[in-house]
């Protein structure tokens, strides 16, 4: 499958997860990831497996079709509680406790697998050498979704403000702070182009 069927310009690894769900402030959200190896694909394409690890992955998918259907689920609900996060977050209104509950209790699970790794005179963090599988998606994913949660940035989450529900969850690095469209070449000029015939009508 092509790298390019997902987008990674959401700017943190996260926003980028919860964004394989297309129109997803829709009535009809598009799913990018529609099952088990859509997601390895997609950890491939995010720099978080190696296209062995995704091998081994599908054959074992293959070999055990329910624990892939329960992972795919698991991934899927991390989805769809960072988008519920972020998105309340952006909108003021309060976060779902749930969502939130969820989403720390994977980063707990994930902080007990963590370590620190030399390389030369400095250290950086890497998962325990039993770490595999669809935790290898997972908890990277979670951790960047709190990471950014605890961060100044957090105040920088934008979700894209199509009228159709696009549901687009990105950082603004704009000058102004003011960004307010996934994309300026679709979302931003069907906007642009609808307030110009309004004032044309008007």
């Amino acid at each position: 499958m092509s790298e390019n069927k997902y987008n990674f310009d959401a700017g943190d690894l996260s926003l980028d997860f919860a964004n394989t769900n297309d129109w997803h402030a829709s009535q009809h959200p598009v799913e990018r990831l529609e099952g088990y190896r859509d997601l390895i694909d997609w950890g491939v394409a995010a720099g978080l497996l190696t296209p062995e690890a995704a091998k081994r992955l599908q054959q074992l998918a293959d070999e055990k079709s329910e624990n892939a259907v329960n992972n795919y689920e698991l991934a899927i609900q991390v989805r769809e509680a960072i988008y519920r996060i972020f998105s309340h977050h952006y909108a003021g209104t309060p976060i779902p406790q749930p969502d939130l509950a969820f989403l720390n209790s994977i980063v707990r699970q994930a902080m007990a697998h963590r370590q620190l790794v030399q390389s030369g005179v400095e250290f950086h963090w890497s998962w325990s050498p039993e770490v595999d599988g669809i935790y290898l998606i997972v908890w990277p994913v979670a951790f960047a979704a709190a990471h950014l949660l605890a961060s100044p940035m957090a105040c920088r989450v934008r979700e894209c403000e199509d009228d159709r529900g696009c549901g687009s969850l990105f950082i603004d690095q704009s000058k102004n702070h003011s960004r307010r469209w996934c994309s300026m070449e679709s979302c931003g000029n069907r906007a642009k182009a609808h307030r110009h015939y309004s004032r044309v009508q008007a």
